[in-house]
């Protein structure tokens, strides 16, 4: 018994020692224990993948993620006018959750996707938007082109390319887009100062089929218009494979919105005139920075201008040019 009692005095100081050192390499800090990503969900406008404008926009969100500690999940509806399946996506987050710490959406209506907004606020998830702003000015900060001033460019390189009394058709997309309609306004703000100038009924279409029908009807006349404005990605393309098909590349003038692969070759091959470019690459890294910012309780802009470029053949290969067309990231 004494040799036990003996034994367990020489362990026991031991193994005390042993348990003392050990823990000189264990980190107990809350910020290691508390250490996770932010969730950031991010709603668009279309999953589809040959729209190649959100494709690069979520390229650019996936960056910034990485760059500033943010788990990001980007969903959206596969039509991009489908505004009714927008606001179910995100009634979805909000009834089933768990709720994301923050939340990135592009409007597809300005005015339906109020009550939506409304919703996300009143759940206490900090809400940015992208791309568009809602009416009201409900989100936090507005990350987008400057649409008016986009559409400013785009009339004024019609102009540049026309004589003085011409009648130009416009394509538009979506009468609920805020973006679209800016565009549109900045377009006929420019135009209509110029009496010889015709500006006709604009067509709204549903995508590029219905653009390619509309262009193809539109021109059956040879001198119905000598120029087409398109003002998104889907109006573009069906718009100049229109005009391919009939003979017209050169001689009606197309001066358009976005920058895909294939709008990039029509450029090239003197099918499209001019592109008006937008950075969508910045709009998705600039959007979950500023909603990590906002997170973090830091200062952030409520309105935040990404810009826009007027691309044309002879611009096109200069090193800035370049590097908006062909911008670096996950694609």
């Amino acid at each position: 018994m004494r040799t036990r009692k003996m034994a367990l005095l020489t362990i026991v100081p031991l193994l005390c020692a042993a348990f003392v050192f050990m823990l000189r390499f264990i980190d107990f800090t809350p910020e290691k224990v508390l250490e996770t990503k932010p969730k950031i969900i991010i709603v668009t406008k279309t999953s589809d993948p040959n729209v190649e404008y959100w494709r690069t926009l979520a390229a650019g969100a996936k960056v910034a993620a990485k760059e500033f500690g943010a788990e990001v999940e980007i969903i959206a509806p596969r039509l991009e006018n489908d505004v009714d399946n927008q606001i179910k996506i995100v009634d979805t987050i909000l009834k089933y959750g768990p709720l994301p710490k923050g939340i990135i959406l592009a409007p597809i209506d300005a005015e339906m996707m109020i009550p939506v907004a409304e919703k996300i606020i009143n759940a206490g998830v900090p809400l940015i938007t992208i791309d568009a702003q809602l009416a009201g000015n409900l989100a936090s900060s507005v990350i987008a082109t400057d649409h008016f001033a986009a559409g400013m460019k785009a009339g004024e390189e019609a102009l540049r390319l026309l004589s003085a009394r011409s009648r130009i058709s416009i394509i538009n997309f979506d009468q609920g887009s805020l973006s679209q309609m800016e565009r549109e306004r900045g377009v006929r703000r420019v135009l209509v100062k110029h009496p010889g100038i015709e500006i006709m009924d604009t067509y709204y279409s549903s995508g590029e089929h219905a653009a390619y029908e509309f262009t193809k009807q539109l021109l059956s006349n040879p001198d119905s218009v000598d120029a087409i404005i398109a003002l998104n990605e889907t109006g573009t393309k069906g718009t100049a494979r229109a005009v391919k098909e009939l003979g017209l590349s050169g001689k009606v003038k197309l001066v358009c919105f976005s920058s895909s692969i294939e709008e990039i070759h029509q450029l090239e091959e003197g099918e499209i005139q001019a592109l008006v470019v937008q950075k969508p690459f910045n709009v998705g890294y600039l959007g979950v920075k500023t909603s990590v910012q906002l997170l973090n309780r830091e200062k952030i802009s409520p309105q935040i201008d990404t810009g826009s470029e007027v691309v044309t053949k002879f611009n096109m290969y200069n090193y800035e040019i370049e590097k908006l067309l062909f911008p670096f990231g996950e694609r």
